[in-house]
């Protein structure tokens, strides 16, 4: 028994299982190898009644299911009427938990808004997700509000909760690749002091890029996910994972996961630098202005002369909304894409970004429309501004590109 369960892989039960943190996630908090275990419903039974794992989470639709299978239920599984971690008991038996509750606890703990006595939101109350959310909050203290398209308070006449102090997302609206979506504005919502979306890819959902602009502190799921997997180990193994170490991860797979996208002057070297930071750490590397080129079928810089600036900016935001959707890339621009307000959200949705500076005498001109119509002086006047308000960091590439790099990779730990 002890030899079989020493082998006995732990994973994720659910229906259809994509691109998942998870399986990085055990990795890191307890070395645990992870797999999915995609069963169709007709495949549940002989999956839960047989020995093929030591214990596994579970996701839609199958955290009411699985119940039937189980031997016991922890208290807090019982009262939510949902498991999403099930483990083997030593002598066999199956016990079905909840770490969601925890996951979603240490959201509010983390973002440290005060909510007893105050209104809360919850869109999206009636589902999973929202039933933890709002069991949640009410423990705590909060006057929680459903918010829903067909409930009293409804995503038409949310802005007259004027008086609510948090909003919270638990809806998918927003989710990738459906990014920079929102599941409805923060008009109107004045009082609000924090902003909470279970969402974690994006980084920074919709809702949460609003939050920002308004000054209003936000966070995303992914500390949710981690610190729901921590207590899953817990269950598992017995081990007990710090709140430090549970944030440690939570901030390592989020500057793993994010893009790096690189912002700056024409010829200020963004393609070389893209190139080197994707060798060094096994990225994929898109050139804004190539995978442009392959779009439009002809140079950029014919596509200027010939249509216009205007009319290429509108296609570089369409190939940005696109590509930014993505994780973990390394991102080269086309010098001129801080021109357009729009392409800040779908840069910083998922990523960090770096401004290349290059000494104006060292930018070449030459095939560069832009450039040669205004100079590089003129040209870098009217556009310093908008690169300092998009970027997170100024790097200076003056020097080798290896020094450009080292640069960034020490900005990102």
């Amino acid at each position: 028994m002890t030899d079989v369960a020493t082998t006995r892989p732990y994973g994720v039960l659910g229906r259809v299982l994509g691109h998942s943190y998870t399986p990085t996630i055990y990795k890191e908090l307890a070395g645990l190898e992870y797999v999915r275990f995609e069963r169709e419903p007709e495949d549940l039974e002989a999956f839960m009644t047989g020995d093929e794992w030591e214990g596994t989470n579970v996701t839609i639709p199958y955290k009411r299911a699985v119940m039937d299978y189980l031997d016991e239920l922890s208290p807090l599984a019982e009262r939510m009427g949902n498991v999403n971690t099930i483990t083997r008991l030593p002598d066999g038996r199956l016990r079905g938990d909840n770490t969601d509750y925890f996951g979603f606890q240490c959201l509010v703990e983390e973002l440290g808004v005060e909510i007893a006595g105050k209104k809360v939101l919850v869109l999206g109350a009636t589902g999973g997700a929202g039933t933890t959310a709002s069991m949640v909050l009410g423990d705590l203290g909060a006057i929680v509000v459903p918010v829903g398209r067909t409930s009293e308070v409804n995503y038409d006449n949310i802005a007259q909760q004027s008086d609510a102090a948090l909003l919270v997302n638990c809806t998918p609206a927003g989710m990738f690749p459906h990014c920079p979506d929102a599941p409805c504005t923060l008009e109107g919502l004045d009082a609000l002091e924090g902003v909470i979306d279970i969402v974690y890819n994006p980084a920074r959902t919709g809702l949460m890029l609003e939050a920002e602009r308004r000054g209003i502190p936000c966070i995303g799921g992914l500390l949710m996910l981690v610190a729901q997997a921590a207590q899953a180990v817990e269950r598992y193994t017995g081990q007990v994972t710090p709140r430090e170490r549970i944030l440690d991860v939570t901030e390592r797979l989020s500057r793993r996961e994010q893009n790096i996208a690189l912002i700056g002057m024409p010829g200020s070297g963004k393609t070389r630098v893209g190139e080197q930071i994707a060798l060094l750490t096994g990225r994929e590397h898109i050139d804004l202005d190539r995978a442009l080129e392959k779009h439009l079928g002809m140079p950029c810089a014919d596509f200027i002369v010939e249509r216009g600036e205007p009319a290429f900016r509108e296609q570089e935001t369409a190939a940005l909304a696109d590509i930014s959707k993505r994780s973990g890339l390394v991102l080269s621009t086309g010098g001129g894409v801080v021109t357009r307000d729009e392409n800040y959200p779908l840069l910083h949705q998922n990523g960090t970004i770096f401004c290349l500076t290059r000494d104006l005498s060292r930018l070449p001109i030459s095939g560069r429309p832009v450039s040669q119509a205004l100079g590089a002086e003129e040209l870098y006047r009217r556009r310093k501004p908008l690169y300092e308000k998009f970027a997170d960091a100024m790097i200076d590439n003056d020097r080798t590109v290896e020094d450009a790099v080292r640069q960034i990779l020490e900005v990102l730990g």
